[in-house]
């Protein structure tokens, strides 16, 4: 993509995911035409695996007994490694019959709710369908945490009239 197609296509996605219940079809159009479609995976697993911090005790003069805390690190691993593309603060992945949007460092949240949407449109004509919106539902058993994703319809299309 150029970078005057980037611009253009970071323009149309914030118009996208504002706020409202209706979303413009041209504007889907345009952004299903500009984003390259890439080959769709059937299944994608995604492993988190969080190290614990450490934390350090010592003596300071002047201030006494002190502790320092360093926080865990989370190290994630993909098996749908296919790149999405960056646009300004979204990241967009193009297969056929949907157009993913998800804001930029979403997976650094708890909660996957509302951090991605779903463009959905016909695959033989290209006719924009529906917005879909995720929402996370989560479960715990012992020290294991487990989450399931789902996206739930969000936003309609909404005709602009005429083109010229």
């Amino acid at each position: 993509m150029t970078l005057a197609e980037r611009l253009e296509a970071n323009a149309i996605l914030d118009r996208l995911v504002a706020e409202g219940p209706t979303f413009s079809v041209s504007d889907a159009r345009r952004l299903i035409a500009l984003v390259p479609m890439r080959t769709p995976r059937r299944f994608t697993f995604i492993v988190d695996l969080s190290l614990p911090g450490t934390k350090s005790r010592g003596h300071a003069a002047g201030h006494g007994d002190v502790e320092v805390e360093e926080r865990g690190e989370t190290k994630t691993w993909s098996s749908d490694p296919a790149p999405v593309l960056k646009i300004g603060g979204y990241e967009v992945a193009h297969t056929p019959g949907s157009v993913k949007i998800a804001l930029m460092w979403s997976e650094t949240k708890l909660d996957q709710s509302g951090q991605s949407c779903d463009l959905v449109y016909d695959k033989a004509t290209g006719e924009p369908r529906e917005m879909t919106i995720a929402r996370q539902t989560a479960w715990q058993f012992l020290v294991f945490r487990f989450a399931n994703t789902r996206y739930v319809s969000w936003k309609t299309p909404r005709d602009d009239g005429p083109t010229a």
